[in-house]
């Protein structure tokens, strides 16, 4: 961290990660080389094991709670997903065990939004087609 020109901050919409990432940015504006010289760091925030129907009960926190609190840029939203749990049991990143699930869509734009590209950022929801309702399989 010390060295860092850019940081990637993730946090989960939970209290206590986003505190920790509170932590972290105070860290990065004032123990990096950096800082040190007077110089801010380029920070981005990465929300991970979102989940749009528990942030609508009060069950976690908003994506604009956490903008609010943490008030550095956002990189990207990444769905809570039985695929990423599947991905670490095989010991594989959700990248490159299933391209083409929500998680794995949301890294890769991520990561194309680090690299300067201009994509949009969404925030992930559980909301089916009907053709999805009707024709959909449950994952086992």
């Amino acid at each position: 961290m010390r060295h860092a020109d850019i940081a990637i901050v993730v946090a989960n919409p939970e209290i206590s990660s986003v505190r920790d990432s509170d932590r972290i940015i105070g860290l990065l504006d004032a123990k990096t080389l950096k800082a040190e010289k007077g110089e801010r760091i380029e920070k981005h925030l990465l929300i991970t094991r979102y989940d749009a129907a528990r942030a609508v009960r009060g069950e976690m926190m908003t994506i604009e709670d956490v903008l609010e609190l943490l008030s550095i840029p956002l990189l990207g939203i990444i769905p809570e997903s039985p695929e990423v749990l599947h991905a670490s049991n095989i010991g594989s990143p959700v990248t490159l065990s299933n391209v083409s699930s929500a998680p794995a869509r949301a890294y890769m734009d991520a990561a194309r939004r680090l690299k300067g590209e201009a994509v949009t950022v969404t925030i992930p929801s559980d909301r089916k087609s009907l053709l999805d309702r009707l024709f959909g399989r449950r994952a086992a």
